[in-house]
């Protein structure tokens, strides 16, 4: 029993810290983890919860541990509503805050002043089009087979090994720059298209390829 009790004492105490793991994994891109890695998380997740929950209640557990008054060695455990509705506001402003803190990629801080050379997010692909692109966003992508599609970005895949993006408004551009559109709300692009590049492009700069590309387009046909 006391080891029982012990272990549910534990888990307790490091479910905020796995309750905010699971927040901010649902919300902000994040690099693979291991198991373990994910434990270590929620344990500091716990630890940093803790050291700004407790000044803000005097030391107290959001649960305590009643003992059989009749002393036949049984215990339970009482949580306590006001210190529990604390405990959930701290992890709760702490999980977002460490959404943002991935989101807007704050280490650019620690790279300004030379302590870090990494970003936040998960690789290049999400640095490129968090920091940069925007919903409708016009962009090209080179396909593997020469093809380009030019188009409005509205979704792309949060990691790179994926590599897809959804073009809205799209437009098939061939080698000579000739455009033809894409029936339809958009096309997805997936890995398998052979993504080569992907142009991010100025509003100007896509009407004027495409005025360029209808430019050469009638010229054709006369």
């Amino acid at each position: 029993m006391p080891g029982t009790l012990l272990a549910l004492q534990l888990f307790l105490i490091l479910l905020p810290g796995f309750s905010a793991a699971y927040i901010v994994q649902a919300l902000a891109t994040r690099r693979s983890q291991s198991d373990f890695e994910r434990v270590i998380e929620a344990i500091v997740f716990s630890f940093i919860i803790y050291v700004c929950y407790v000044p803000l209640n005097h030391g107290n557990l959001p649960f305590h541990i009643q003992s059989d008054p009749l002393g036949k060695g049984s215990e339970t455990v009482l949580w306590e509503p006001a210190q529990l509705t604390w405990l959930a506001a701290v992890t709760a402003v702490f999980s977002l805050v460490a959404v943002a803190y991935i989101r807007f990629d704050v280490n650019r801080v620690f790279r300004l002043i030379r302590l870090s050379e990494r970003t936040t997010r998960n690789s290049i692909w999400n640095d490129i089009f968090e920091s940069e692109a925007i919903d409708g966003q016009p962009i090209q992508v080179e396909l593997g087979d020469g093809m380009s599609v030019l188009g409005n970005l509205l979704y792309y895949s949060d990691v790179a090994d994926d590599a897809s993006v959804y073009l809205t408004q799209a437009s098939w551009v061939d080698a000579d720059g000739n455009t033809t559109p894409i029936p339809g709300p958009g096309i997805l692009l997936t890995k398998s298209s052979g993504i080569r590049s992907v142009s991010l492009l100025s509003p100007a700069e896509e009407t004027s390829t495409k005025e360029i590309a209808t430019g050469s387009k009638d010229q054709a046909q006369e």
